[in-house]
């Protein structure tokens, strides 16, 4: 059986159920096998490893009956009737258990996140501006700073390009009239700002494994950047996500990187081509997926 850990309701996940389910091969959508009313088990020692899920239909599943796992958003413990410090101790006991036992899995486990993003899973750009680089492939600029020359200078290198992105969320606020400057004077004041560039058209690639799927425009030089793209995606532990290229004056740069791509954000035939890569990547027959996609098309 594969299981497909998160939201019952995403649209990857209803479409992965079924392409499987065309193969004859059992699925099952789970929010965490860790919460109730799932029951779940796993006894190990440095040499041997088991575990079991039971389900509330009664289902048994023992872990080397577990074919694939493709990891998402997942359930997290409700927060009501808790005390914030006994529910934030419960929820990281959660995460260090789920963690490990994905790891402890011999089967293909898509998407074992690094620690930070089962926190965040959209961290800024500029977490992963060092692997990046470490893999062929250049962020935006960037300045983070309280320094009130240094953000002059950069504003006028940047131009109208120039948006103030916290590193808290993901809003991007034009720095386009006096009042914004003033704003950003404000904040520098107490606190270093972020500044970057703005890329308000991206060539937006979703990597599957070792394939790149392109939604719209597929940019000049692809075929050199998508090997940079799957090494990034590798050496992150995302194997399924998204990267946004931005065209701009120095060439192709990466604008954003998504570890939760939206496949209805995707035109149709790119959709099809991502859920057929998927599938493969987690039966591990992925040529054969690739050509029944493009025999469906």
């Amino acid at each position: 059986m594969y299981l497909l850990l998160g939201d019952p309701d995403d649209l990857v996940y209803i479409s992965i159920l079924a392409s499987l389910k065309r193969n004859g091969r059992a699925a099952r959508i789970i929010a965490n096998p860790m919460l109730s009313p799932s029951l779940f088990g796993w006894r190990f020692d440095t040499q041997n490893s088991s575990s079991w899920i039971a389900f509330e239909d009664g289902t048994h599943l023992p872990s080397r009956e577990i074919e694939g796992v493709l990891v998402r958003n997942f359930g997290r413990i409700a927060a009501q009737h808790w005390d914030p410090h006994d529910h934030d101790y419960a929820q990281t006991e959660m995460y260090a258990a789920l963690f490990g036992w994905l790891w402890s899995l011999d089967c293909p486990v898509v998407n074992r996140y690094p620690p930070p993003l089962w926190f965040r899973l959209e961290m800024p750009l500029i977490f992963w501006y060092r692997l990046l680089e470490q893999c062929g492939l250049r962020g935006l600029s960037s300045l983070i700073s309280n320094v009130e020359q240094e953000i002059d200078e950069f504003g006028k290198f940047l131009g109208d390009q120039t948006v103030y992105a916290p590193l808290a969320d993901e809003s991007r606020n034009p720095l386009d009239s006096e009042d914004v400057w003033r704003k950003i004077a404000g904040i520098q004041r107490v606190a270093p700002v972020h500044l970057t560039q703005d890329a308000p058209s991206l060539c937006v690639a979703c990597v599957v494994g070792s394939r790149v799927v392109w939604n719209q425009t597929v940019p000049r030089g692809a075929e050199i950047l998508e090997p940079s793209l799957i090494r990034f995606a590798a050496a992150a532990g995302i194997a399924f996500c998204e990267i946004g290229i931005a065209l701009t004056a120095m060439g192709a740069q990466v604008a954003t990187v998504k570890a939760y791509p939206k496949l209805e954000h995707y035109r149709f035939a790119a959709q099809q081509e991502i859920i057929a890569n998927l599938t493969g990547l987690l039966t591990g027959d992925l040529d054969a997926e690739a050509r029944r996609s493009h025999s469906e098309e």
